[in-house]
C-alpha cells in the first residue's frame, strides 16, 4: 500500500530529503536570473522503493539577443527594435540524484532569510481575465492566478515537480491503485466562514464528471468510476481500473474545491467567491482589474504576507513594461524574452527564472477536409523548418529545441535517446512531392498567431525560416490580438488550418492527454491515434516504472513520426518583479503563487 506522509504523524523510521541544491541549480537556468535559495524539507517513509536516476545538467550557453526598446516619437510611445551583442559564457555540469518516489508529500515549509513583512499591496499587470468558475477556466491569465489564490485543491504541483499535499494532510491507495483515500485537513473554512468537508470534494469532482459542465478536465479524470465521503474528512475515489495518475491529476487547476451544491451559474454571476484560498474577491472588473483582499481565516499559518493583491489587466505588453518600469505595477510575467536585458539592467527590476516544460508549436488541423489532413503535408512542413534559426529568433537565446511532442526534458517519461527532428531540405521536398506540392502548386496556407507568449514571433520566425529555402511552402502569418484569439481562432469550426500555440509545462500523462489525446475537449490539432491512446491507457495503469517509461517512448515515437503539431521550442518561465516584492520564485507549469510573497518596503 502506498501512503502519504504527514509532518505531524510519524509513522516509523523517517529520511529528510533537503532539496535546496536541486532546486537552486534548477531556478538558475536564464542568465542574468536573482537566484534565491529555498530549504524545502520533505519527509519520506523509507520503506517506500525508490529508484534513483543520474541525470547531467547543463547551465549557459553563448548567446546573442536582441532588446527592444521603447522611445517617444511625436508624443506616442513606440516600440523599436535595436540590435545589442550579450555574450554570457557559464560552464556548469552537474551530475544530480534525483529519487522518483510514487508516495505523496507534505506541504514543504518555506523559509526564507528572515525579515517577511506582512502589509501592503501587491500591484501585479497581467494581460487579462476569463471565466470565473475553476471548473471551465481556459487560458486566461488572469483568471488562472485569481483561482490559485482564492481556491484551493487537494494537492498542488510544488517548485521541483514533485506533488504536495494542500487541503489533502495525508492520502493512501491500495496495492494495485484502483482506490484512492484522501483525508482532508481540519479547520479549514471557506471564506463564508463554513467548514470545508468531503462532501464538498465530492461535490467539485461529481460536477466535472457530469459532460453538461464541460470542464477541460473531465476527459483527464474519466477513469474514475465513483467517489464517496464515509465522512466529513474522508473521500474515496474507486477507479475504474488501476492509475497512477489521479493525485497529479486532482492537483489541476479545474480542480478547485468549491461548496456543496452551489451551481456554474453561481459562481460565474456572483460579487463573491466561493473558495477556501488565501485571498478573497473584492472588487472586480474583467475589463480593467480585480482586487482580492488577505482571508483572515486562511488555514496555513502565518500566510499570505500581503495584505491585498491589485491585478490590472493591460492587453498590450508595451503598457505592462512601461507600468513596471514606472513603479505603477510592482510584477508582471507575461513579456517578450528580448526585454529580459533591459528589465534586469534596471537596479529597481529583478527578472526572476527557470527553466520548464512551457513550450510553443505549430499546431495543423488534421481532420479530413484540411491540406494537412495529408501526413506527408505535415512531414514535408516538419522538415522545412530550421529549428535553431527559429528558438533564436524567438527567444533570443534561452531556452531549447523541442522535437514535436509536448513532454519535458525533465520529465521521467522523457525519452532520452530520441533522434532530434532537423531542418533537411531534400527530405522535406519528398513529403512534399508525394502529398502532391511542387513548385507550381506549393502549400500555401495562412499560419493565425496572437501576439501573447511568442505565438506570434514563433510564427514569423517559421516563415522566415522557410523563405531563406526554395522548398515549394508559402505562408502567410496572420497577427491576432491576445484578447480575441482563443475566444475566436483557436480550435474554431472552419478555422485556418494552422495556428501557433503555447502551453505551460505538464507532467507527460497530462501534456499529452490533454493537447493530442482523441477527442480531448483541448485536442487542438484533431489529432486521432487509437494506439497512442492505448499505450496512455496502459501506461496510467502500470506500476513498474520502466515498464511504464516504455510506454512513454512508444507515444514519442508515435507523435515524432506523426507530427500533428511541430512542437518547436521550450521557454523558460519569467518573473519580472520590482526589488522590493520579496520571496519570488518561478514556477516550471507557470503558475503564480503570491501567498508566499512580501514587500520589504
Amino acid at each position: 500500500m502506498l501512503k502519504s506522509v504527514s509532518k505531524n504523524r510519524f509513522m516509523g523510521s523517517f529520511m529528510i530529503l533537503s532539496i535546496a541544491a536541486f532546486s537552486i541549480l534548477m531556478t538558475a537556468c536564464a542568465a542574468e536570473t536573482i537566484v534565491k535559495e529555498v530549504e524545502v524539507i520533505k519527509e519520506v517513509q523509507v520503506e517506500v522503493p525508490v529508484e534513483v536516476i543520474k541525470e547531467v545538467i547543463k547551465e549557459g550557453a553563448t548567446i546573442t539577443r536582441e532588446v527592444e526598446v521603447i522611445k517617444e516619437v511625436a508624443g506616442e510611445t513606440v516600440i523599436k527594435e535595436i540590435v545589442k551583442e550579450v555574450i554570457k559564457e557559464v560552464k556548469v555540469e552537474v551530475e544530480v540524484e534525483k529519487e522518483v518516489i510514487v508516495v505523496a508529500t507534505p506541504m514543504p515549509v518555506i523559509t526564507g532569510a528572515g525579515g517577511q513583512k506582512y502589509g501592503g499591496t501587491l500591484k501585479f499587470g497581467t494581460v487579462d481575465f476569463g471565466a470565473m468558475d475553476p471548473a471551465i477556466m481556459g487560458l486566461s491569465t488572469g483568471s488562472g492566478m485569481y483561482s490559485n489564490h482564492a481556491y484551493d485543491s487537494l494537492t498542488e504541483p510544488w517548485y521541483d515537480g514533485a506533488i504536495v499535499n494542500r487541503l489533502a494532510e495525508t492520502w493512501s491507495a491500495n496495492d494495485d491503485l484502483s482506490v484512492y483515500t484522501f483525508n482532508l485537513r481540519q479547520g479549514v473554512t471557506f471564506h463564508d466562514g463554513s467548514d470545508l468537508t468531503s462532501a464538498d470534494v465530492k461535490w467539485t469532482f461529481d460536477r466535472i464528471a457530469d459532460e453538461t459542465t464541460a470542464s477541460p478536465l473531465l476527459g483527464e479524470i474519466d477513469y474514475i468510476s465513483n467517489i464517496t465521503a464515509p465522512d466529513a474528512s474522508t473521500v474515496v475515489f474507486t477507479l475504474k481500473g488501476s492509475n497512477v495518475n489521479l493525485p497529479r491529476d486532482v492537483a489541476d487547476y479545474h480542480a478547485r474545491i468549491v461548496p456543496n451544491g452551489i451551481t456554474q451559474q453561481t459562481l460565474t454571476e456572483s460579487s463573491t467567491d466561493f473558495g477556501s484560498g488565501p485571498y478573497t474577491l473584492g472588487d472586480h472588473n474583467p475589463a480593467e482589474r480585480t482586487v482580492m483582499n488577505k482571508y483572515d481565516s486562511y488555514w496555513v499559518e502565518g500566510k499570505p504576507f500581503y495584505d491585498r493583491i491589485i491585478m490590472y489587466y493591460m492587453p498590450e505588453e508595451a503598457t505592462r513594461l512601461e507600468a513596471i518600469k514606472s513603479g505603477a505595477v510592482d510584477v508582471i510575467n507575461t513579456f517578450s524574452l528580448a526585454q529580459v536585458e533591459g528589465l534586469n539592467e534596471r537596479d529597481s527590476i529583478t527578472v526572476t527564472g527557470t527553466e520548464s516544460a512551457t513550450i510553443r508549436n505549430l499546431v495543423m488541423d488534421t481532420r479530413e477536409g484540411s491540406i494537412f489532413s495529408d501526413k506527408n503535408a505535415r512531414k514535408g512542413l516538419q522538415y522545412a523548418i530550421d529549428r535553431d534559426f527559429v528558438r533564436k529568433a524567438v527567444t533570443y537565446g534561452f531556452g531549447a529545441n523541442a522535437n514535436d511532442h509536448p513532454i519535458g526534458t525533465l520529465d521521467p517519461m522523457y525519452w532520452a535517446e530520441q533522434p532530434i527532428i532537423n531542418q533537411d531540405i531534400e527530405l522535406s521536398r519528398s513529403y512534399l512531392e508525394a502529398a502532391g506540392y511542387n513548385d507550381s502548386n506549393p502549400l500555401s496556407f495562412e499560419l493565425d498567431a496572437s501576439d501573447f507568449s511568442q505565438m506570434l514571433e514563433l510564427a514569423l520566425a517559421v516563415e522566415q525560416s522557410v523563405e531563406a529555402t526554395d522548398l515549394p511552402i508559402e505562408i502567410e502569418v496572420a497577427k491576432h490580438e491576445e484578447s480575441t484569439f482563443w475566444e475566436a481562432i483557436w480550435m474554431m469550426p472552419g478555422g485556418t488550418p494552422a495556428v501557433t500555440s503555447a502551453w505551460n509545462g505538464r507532467p507527460a500523462a497530462q501534456a499529452v492527454s490533454v493537447a493530442l489525446k482523441s477527442g480531448g475537449s483541448w485536442n487542438e490539432s484533431y489529432f486521432s491515434n487509437a494506439r497512442m491512446d492505448e499505450l496512455m491507457e496502459l501506461a496510467s495503469t502500470e506500476i513498474d516504472f520502466d515498464t511504464r517509461k516504455g510506454y512513454w517512448k512508444e507515444v514519442q515515437e508515435i507523435l515524432i513520426e506523426e507530427v500533428p503539431a511541430a512542437y518547436l521550442l521550450y521557454v523558460p518561465v519569467l518573473t519580472a518583479h520590482r526589488t522590493h516584492v520579496q520571496g519570488v520564485q518561478a514556477h516550471p507549469n507557470g503558475w503564480v503563487l503570491m501567498e508566499d510573497w512580501w514587500s520589504s518596503e
